[in-house]
C-alpha cells in the first residue's frame, strides 16, 4: 500500500490474491497514513508490523476491559519489527448518550472521566462519538462540554503521573 501511495509499482503474489504490475497514481500531494479497523490476533499484529493507527471496533463490541490485550498484540508485534509501539496511534469507537440512552451512558462528567480513564490507562489519543439518540444535540453536547473537559482531566493526570 505504501508503495503504490508514493507512486510505484506494485506485484505482490498470494495465496488468495495476486496483483500484477500495479501502477498507483497519482502520487497525493502528503503521506496517507495507514489505519486499521483490526480486532482478530493476526490482523492486530499486522497493525503493529506496519500500521499507523489502529481504529478498535465499537466500545460496546470490545468492551474497556477487553482493550489492553488487544493494545499487547499491536505493541508486540510493532517491537518486533522495530517499531515503537507509541508510532501506532489508537482511536475507540465510542457508543452512548450523555445524558442518556445506550452504551456509554450518563451526565457530562460521567463522560469525561470514561475518557480520561480510556485515554490515560487504555492507551487512546482519539475517540470517535457515535450517539445513540439525538445526534444533533448529543454531538453539541460532546463538542463543547465532554471534549474540552476530557482533554483538561487528561492533562491533569498526565501531570501528575510525570511530577
Amino acid at each position: 500500500m505504501r508503495r503504490a501511495l508514493a507512486g510505484g509499482v506494485v506485484e505482490f503474489r498470494g495465496s488468495q490474491l495476486t496483483v500484477g504490475d500495479y501502477a498507483a497514481g497519482p502520487v497525493p500531494p502528503a503521506t496517507v497514513p495507514l489505519w486499521l479497523g483490526s480486532n482478530g490476533p493476526r490482523m492486530l499484529a499486522v497493525t503493529g508490523r506496519s500500521a499507523d493507527g489502529w481504529i478498535s471496533p465499537l466500545s460496546t463490541y470490545v468492551i474497556p476491559p477487553a482493550v489492553p490485550a488487544r493494545q499487547r498484540l499491536i505493541d508486540e508485534a510493532a517491537r518486533s519489527a522495530g517499531r515503537d509501539p507509541a508510532a501506532v496511534r489508537r482511536i475507540y469507537n465510542v457508543i452512548g448518550a450523555a445524558r442518556g440512552g445506550p452504551g456509554l451512558t450518563g451526565d457530562v462528567q460521567a463522560w469525561i472521566d470514561a475518557l480520561a480513564d480510556w485515554s490515560v490507562e487504555l492507551g487512546f489519543d482519539t475517540f470517535l462519538f457515535w450517539p445513540t439518540i439525538a445526534p444533533l444535540a448529543q454531538l453539541k453536547v460532546f463538542a463543547a462540554e465532554v471534549v474540552p473537559g476530557a482533554r483538561q482531566r487528561v492533562s491533569e493526570r498526565r501531570g501528575q503521573r510525570e511530577g
